[in-house]
């Protein structure tokens, strides 16, 4: 009788996002002026928990991510294993996670999980899985070295079997919505990127078709929730430029310091976050200067008017 091969363990790496990824840069994308306030002057809009949309995005990797890392296992043994993670996702955040998210996170996961059971699973290879600091082009200087943190690695039957960097997203939004927004995105690019880079990706792995987009509808009162797997294809062309662009876009980012004379993008006040248009955090900065900064602080809490913990000579509001 021949024995059935055991499958190797899943890798699992910590969850959060990372020091160089794409969300460390993206404010650049959108507004260099944004960046400035955000990353270099690190100002910051004080809150006392962690808002509940959030919340629930974060606890929702962390359990989508031992299941994964679970091989997709609905025993109690396992389910045990998600709260658990919940738990100390929870408790890794510098601000409280609020019990409505967690129940909310834990309802969801369970939806997702009798939905996807019933399914063809995937067979992942990790999840949670850090890649960087790596350049994006061999030479590349230290500084402009990227890091990202991949929801899941696995061979998708919706992709044939093929291996794809997987991306969970959880949405207000319709799931069309959420395809159409990250079928051309830099944070999927930049992960395929670095995959190709990396010693740790494609080279230990092989390269990937392309990004499996996850995506969770949440529902809301009697709406139940909605979920999708569909494979999103990177193509050679968009890659080639968008690595040109993105190591543009760090070298702009690196001559931006305290003081630096930086341009608004005025285009980009609101932006669409979902079905809802949203104000730029620092919209209210750009209006009113000064007399609004009672609504910030600087990293660490100090006042904005606190000249002593400024790292330049210009007003942190100009």
């Amino acid at each position: 009788m021949t024995k059935t091969k055991k499958k190797p363990k899943v890798l699992l790496g910590g969850g959060g996002a990372t020091s160089a990824g794409w969300h460390s840069i993206a404010y650049a994308f959108r507004c260099m002026k944004a960046y400035q306030f955000s990353t270099v002057r690190n100002i910051i809009t004080p809150k006392t928990t962690t808002p509940d949309h959030f919340a629930v995005g974060l606890l929702f990797h962390a359990g989508r991510a031992r299941w994964f890392a679970n091989r997709c296992s609905t025993t109690e043994k396992s389910w045990k294993s998600i709260e658990e993670a919940l738990a100390t996702e929870a408790q890794a955040q510098s601000l409280p996670i609020t019990l409505e998210a967690t129940q909310r996170t834990l309802k969801l996961l369970t939806q997702y999980i009798e939905f996807w059971k019933q399914r063809p699973a995937p067979d992942p290879v990790a999840a949670e899985y850090l890649l960087g600091p790596t350049p994006l082009e061999e030479g590349d200087k230290p500084a402009y070295w990227r890091t990202a943190r991949l929801d899941d690695v696995s061979r998708y039957p919706e992709a044939g079997g093929k291996l794809c960097i997987g991306e969970s997203k959880t949405t207000s939004d319709s799931i069309d919505k959420c395809v159409q927004e990250y079928e051309l995105h830099g944070q999927p690019m930049l992960q395929v990127a670095l995959w190709r880079m990396d010693p740790n990706g494609a080279a230990k792995f092989g390269d990937v078709a392309g990004v499996m987009m996850d995506v969770i509808k949440k529902g809301y009162g009697s709406e139940k929730p909605k979920f999708a797997r569909v494979f999103l294809p990177v193509t050679d062309h968009a890659m080639s430029w968008y690595v040109k662009n993105m190591r543009h876009k760090l070298r702009q980012a690196a001559g931006v310091d305290w003081d630096s004379d930086v341009p608004r993008n005025i285009a980009a006040c609101t932006y669409m976050a979902g079905r809802a248009r949203v104000d730029c955090e620092f919209k209210d900065l750009c209006r009113f200067g000064r007399t609004a900064t009672t609504k910030y602080l600087l990293k660490g809490g100090h006042s904005l008017v606190d000249k002593k913990n400024w790292k330049g000579e210009t007003p942190p509001w100009e």
